[in-house]
């Protein structure tokens, strides 16, 4: 299976998505509309792709002008396509600076945070835009929940979950905009 990326300097470029019911692509209409949402805050910011899956929503991130995106990503098969789909980024230097990370999310914060305390490095890493696509059969709230402290100030957080679910909340978060496509609500949190 294949997946168009929609717009910049990858635009109709395709990437891999695996045919698998561990990951779920996210439709190109769902994309497309995220992104005409967030477009002015697109240029030069830096991402988060948490639950990465394909890297579709990153990649996109980069296509249109990210200085930065990180993608986290625990799944073995997963991974080994996605580290795929960040090979076009090699072969355009305007492209912005892309990182895969090889663990599960919340064992990213919880090391991040150990490494900071251990004086390993500077800053806790934070971000301007987080999307977080968890498993739609593990949607883990408390887990997004401690990825909101990473959100820079006036950052948004992108999260896309089961339609039938509550809304997830966040004392750290205000809802600005919810979005329905066929199974999913992509929902979008400001930092307060």
């Amino acid at each position: 299976m294949n997946i168009r990326l929609i717009s910049g300097i990858f635009k109709n470029h395709k990437i891999t998505a695996p045919n698998s019911r561990q990951t779920h692509p996210m439709s190109e209409r769902a994309r497309n509309a995220i992104f005409n949402a967030i477009q002015q805050r697109i240029p030069n910011a830096e991402v988060l792709d948490a639950f990465a899956g394909t890297g579709a929503l990153g990649l996109e991130a980069v296509s249109r002008g990210s200085k930065k995106v990180v993608f986290i990503e625990k799944s073995r098969s997963a991974q080994k396509i996605l580290s795929e789909n960040l090979k076009i980024t090699e072969k355009n230097s305007n492209a912005g600076e892309t990182k895969l990370i090889r663990a599960s999310v919340s064992s990213w914060l919880n090391s991040t945070k150990s490494q900071f305390h251990l004086g390993e490095i500077e800053e806790i890493p934070s971000f301007d835009i987080i999307f977080a696509d968890p498993p739609y059969y593990d949607p883990q709230f408390p887990t997004i929940k401690n990825l909101c402290k990473r959100l820079k100030t006036d950052g948004i957080l992108i999260l896309s979950q089961p339609k039938e679910l509550e809304n997830f909340e966040s004392k750290e978060l205000v809802l600005v905009n919810e979005k329905l496509y066929s199974g999913a609500k992509i929902l979008f949190f400001k930092a307060k």
